[in-house]
């Protein structure tokens, strides 16, 4: 159970320096990992010295290099684009006027030829790839001139162009104007090696034995006499994944999964990832994980590791990771998941890792982070992926832990399940915007579907009595009273809003984190249910644009 958000006030104060943006352009490895990305990727805009022309880009490495170098990268919208050809697509040309510091785009492989023999200007070479003939979800973008220079404009903003004086000059093809990359992380241990403490409190409460479903189906009330404990009136029955009660360590129910997601549009799961110290060391709660990477629709998702290396334990099993396991949790993580041809990444192609606790780390405690610690766990992990892969990594903390300070091993911030101290969800989508700018640089954002930990009553969160008051079961228990999927869908409005005015570092600038697959047990759920359907994956979908052929239930 990942949540510790508002616990950690003591330890963000820890991290709260700046964030240390690392720019792709200084590693080796940038431009060669870019290109191991396949999918739709920003046309990056610069500006260049003494604000003389425009320069365009897909590769991030490039865009930094003309930075270091006098240009200026425009926060502006032109498009997704990949650098790679397919079906159907169509070269776009760079042209560089050699007269002075400015480039055109052109699609037409003739014109790019004509301006190079000239004698004016040196074609390039190609800049990207779109779709020849309108796709579905994509737009035309096209060049524009005012006589004296050449820009890139989408067709939404052609008219504000042409009554600033600029003609049309030509199209150069269909992009994409949103491309989201949009995930949810993924709980898994419903399946026999998962939480064994859990599964002795639920024998010990419902006389269950080995019952990773205990509480959960106990409120939904499906195959098991109903026990809502004190709240007999509320409706629980979204509580019952719609593929049923299942065993996640099947690569079947990870297939069934997989299609549910990947129709309705998104492209990741993020899986958290535990570490147990006792006997030297392994991987904990991994069961769903090995499944995902079984199934035979594996390629349909890409996938992560989110390290949650807690300072506790569940019942006699530690989370913990030891300063001296340090290099052989790392070596883990590179050996299983990092080599993987599915493994998730940047769209400046660095592998991404998500760091859910650090706490556990070292001398950590539950109030203090092992800075040294940690910093050698990040310096481990990019050491194995730089000696194993030739690669560079884009390692993130959980915003809960507060800033990355400088020097710390973390590129930025990814935020994750959240619950909102007012008991409001309104008041949580309202507020969505404004938490972002908390987090400045890097930052993957997030999306709670809702938090509900009621079903825990008694198997994981003590009960405070048969009479307990409603103020006693609230300071026990987080639940929104005001939560919908229409409120969900405001919250994905205000995310993509987000994006959309957005200035932040390009590499995960359009990705979007949601809480969760499957946190069954505290109401994170966006996985088919019984009563709700599709529902929420039915709200990603239209609110963040996905593509997909729509969720079947």
């Amino acid at each position: 159970m990942p949540y510790i958000r508002r616990a950690v006030v003591a330890v963000a104060l820890l991290f709260a320096v700046a964030v240390v943006v690392v720019r792709p352009g200084d590693r080796a490895y940038a431009a060669d990992q870019q290109g191991k990305v396949t999918r739709p990727v920003p046309l990056l805009e610069l500006r260049t010295a003494g604000d003389a022309g425009w320069f365009w880009t897909l590769n991030e490495a490039e865009a930094n290099s003309a930075a270091n170098s006098g240009m200026s990268l425009q926060h502006t919208r032109l498009g997704y684009l990949r650098a790679q050809p397919f079906s159907g697509s169509q070269p776009i040309y760079r042209i560089r006027v050699l007269a002075r510091p400015t480039y055109l785009l052109s699609a037409s492989k003739q014109e790019c030829d004509t301006l190079d023999q000239s004698g004016g200007y040196d074609c390039e070479g190609i800049v990207g790839y779109a779709a020849a003939s309108q796709q579905p979800g994509t737009d035309e973008l096209w060049r524009m001139s005012n006589g004296s220079e050449w820009r890139v404009v989408p067709e939404a903003q052609r008219a504000a162009f042409a009554a600033k004086g600029y003609r049309t000059d030509g199209p150069l093809g269909y992009v994409y104007p949103t491309y989201d990359q949009v995930g949810a992380i993924y709980f898994g241990s419903f399946d026999a090696d998962g939480n064994q403490d859990l599964m002795a409190h639920v024998k010990s409460v419902y006389g269950r034995d080995g019952d990773w479903w205990g509480g959960v189906r106990d409120f939904a009330g499906s195959g098991v006499p109903v026990n809502r404990w004190h709240w007999p009136q509320t409706d629980f029955s979204d509580l019952e994944p719609s593929i049923g009660y299942y065993d996640d360590s099947q690569p079947a129910t990870l297939e069934k999964q997989i299609s549910a997601a990947s129709s309705a549009g998104l492209s990741y799961f993020t899986f958290y990832w535990y570490w147990n110290p006792a006997g030297g060391g392994a991987e904990q709660y991994i069961d769903g994980l090995k499944a995902f990477l079984k199934a035979a629709n594996r390629s349909n998702m890409d996938f992560s590791v989110m390290p949650c290396l807690h300072p506790w334990s569940n019942g006699d099993v530690s989370l913990h990771l030891p300063e001296d396991q340090i290099d052989k949790a790392a070596k883990t993580i590179a050996d299983e998941y990092l080599g993987q041809p599915n493994y998730l990444r940047a769209n400046d192609g660095r592998p991404m890792i998500q760091v859910c606790d650090t706490r556990g780390i070292g001398d950590g405690t539950a109030t203090s982070v092992d800075a040294e610690a940690t910093k050698r766990f990040t310096d481990a992990l990019r050491t194995e992926a730089r000696n194993e892969y030739g690669e560079d990594l884009l390692i993130t903390l959980n915003a809960d832990l507060g800033v990355p300070a400088s020097g710390s091993g973390f590129d930025g911030t990814q935020c994750q399940g959240q619950y909102d101290t007012s008991r409001s969800f309104q008041h949580y989508a309202d507020d969505q915007r404004a938490y972002f700018t908390n987090f400045p640089g890097t930052l993957m954002r997030c999306a709670s579907s809702g938090f509900d930990d009621r079903p825990r009553d008694g198997i994981a969160i003590a009960d405070p009595g048969a009479n307990a008051t409603e103020q006693q079961l609230e300071a026990s228990f987080h639940w929104y009273d005001d939560h919908s999927i229409d409120r969900f869908g405001t919250l994905l409005a205000n995310v993509q809003a987000d994006i959309d005015a957005s200035a932040r570092p390009p590499a995960v600038d359009n990705f979007v984190l949601v809480y969760a697959w499957n946190e069954w047990h505290e109401g994170g759920h966006i996985e088919p249910n019984k009563r709700d359907g599709c529902a929420y994956l039915d709200a990603i979908q239209a609110k963040l644009h996905l593509l997909g052929s729509g969720c079947a239930s």
